[in-house]
């Protein structure tokens, strides 16, 4: 099999998965509630800005880490919101073992 293909073939069959539909309809919801939509790209973004720090050896600021927390409960009560950060964690677990399965092969052939 053409690598090329299989990479297609990997594209068709995410884009049917559970994962991305359930993503693509929060994300369709999450665009109709404007307040939700902003607790959420505020959300994602404080969440980064502490996995970068912990990615990079550092340990994230206590006050982040509580706001982000405190952020996570409040995006929680909203069913826009919650519904949308629970498919895109699904997605990314997803996503996160189809990188390694690839990694793997990297790996193997690097020698790593």
């Amino acid at each position: 099999m053409n690598v090329y293909d299989a990479a297609n073939e990997l594209g068709k069959a995410m884009r049917a998965s559970q994962e991305y539909k359930r993503l693509a309809e929060a994300k369709a919801r999450l665009a109709e509630d404007a307040a939700a939509e902003a607790m959420v790209k505020d959300f994602m973004k404080q969440k980064q800005e502490v996995e970068i720090d912990q990615l990079s050896g550092r340990t994230p600021d206590k006050d982040k880490m509580e706001k982000v927390q405190k952020l996570y409960e409040v995006l929680s009560l909203n069913g826009n919101a919650s519904e949308y950060v629970q498919s895109y964690i699904r997605f990314q677990l997803m996503l996160s073992d189809v990188s390694k399965t690839i990694g793997d092969v990297v790996k193997e052939v690097a020698g790593e």
